[in-house]
């Protein structure tokens, strides 16, 4: 788990108002990040929190306590399926489950990821466990909004999106406006995330010295993963989309997966 913990507060911010706001919340298996939306401003950020602070709140006790209009979760999963929609029978979500070797401690998940795809899932009941105190609550898959946002922005045949958390890359893909491929890796260094990206574009067939990557999430320009990608695909940048006012101090890409969960806001939010 990494060490270092970004946190932005506003001075708007007033959880004698919360009833007014979003609480996000993506979930990892050992970490969650938060943030509080009022309409389409970020009053409040914070990443890299144990879960067990879902479980007992103490350092978020007020943040975590507050009565929300919405909270919309994403949960993280290593372990997932993808399945074209029309072939998809939620009746049969048990069946399906079996691909994913699910254990007496797991709990099964789905939803539609994209118009075409369903998306199922297992996470630790300890996991849906701690959420279950929490009212008012909408859980999408982690990357629903992401997929969503990436989707709408039209991405072009020869751009490949990639989001870095903590030693996890997500690889998604769109040809021809459809998904094409979505994946998830674990990596240790700069070498394997180069590695697992090659073999994304290699199973999309794609060519590396022709392949944009569009990156969000734990990066930056300068740092080592940045610049070592750079070296080995046609172009390398931040992604630039953003749904949230944000301050100054918050990049975009930083918070991308996190903020795009507004998306995924109960049918009474849109």
């Amino acid at each position: 788990m990494s060490d270092h913990r970004y946190n932005y507060t506003s001075d708007d911010l007033s959880l004698t108002q919360a009833n007014s706001y979003n609480l996000l919340l993506q979930i990892d298996a050992n970490t969650f990040s938060y943030g509080i939306v009022f309409k389409k401003q970020l009053l409040a950020w914070g990443e890299n929190y144990p879960v067990e602070e879902l479980r007992d709140p103490q350092i978020l006790r007020d943040i975590l306590t507050a009565n929300y209009k919405q909270v919309i979760i994403g949960l993280s999963s290593a372990v997932f399926t993808l399945m074209p929609g029309n072939l998809f029978d939620k009746n049969r979500v048990a069946a399906v489950a079996r691909l994913l070797d699910v254990n007496h401690h797991e709990k099964v998940y789905w939803q539609q990821l994209t118009d075409d795809n369903v998306i199922i899932y297992k996470v630790d009941d300890s996991i849906a466990s701690a959420i279950t105190t929490l009212d008012n609550q909408t859980v999408n898959y982690s990357a629903k909004g992401w997929v969503t946002i990436v989707a709408d922005s039209r991405p072009n045949d020869d751009e490949i999106y990639l989001n870095l958390s903590d030693e996890k890359v997500e690889v998604l893909y769109f040809n021809n406006r459809s998904l094409r491929f979505y994946n998830a890796y674990t990596f240790k260094n700069h070498e394997e995330l180069a590695y697992y990206t090659a073999l994304a574009v290699n199973e999309v067939k794609l060519q590396p010295h022709n392949v944009t990557l569009i990156i969000s999430g734990d990066i930056n320009a300068t740092d080592r993963n940045f610049t070592y990608l750079a070296g080995f695909f046609n172009k390398v940048s931040l992604n630039q989309l953003a749904i949230l006012t944000l301050p100054e101090q918050v990049q975009s890409h930083k918070v991308l997966t996190l903020a795009a969960l507004t998306l995924c806001a109960s049918s009474e939010e849109n």
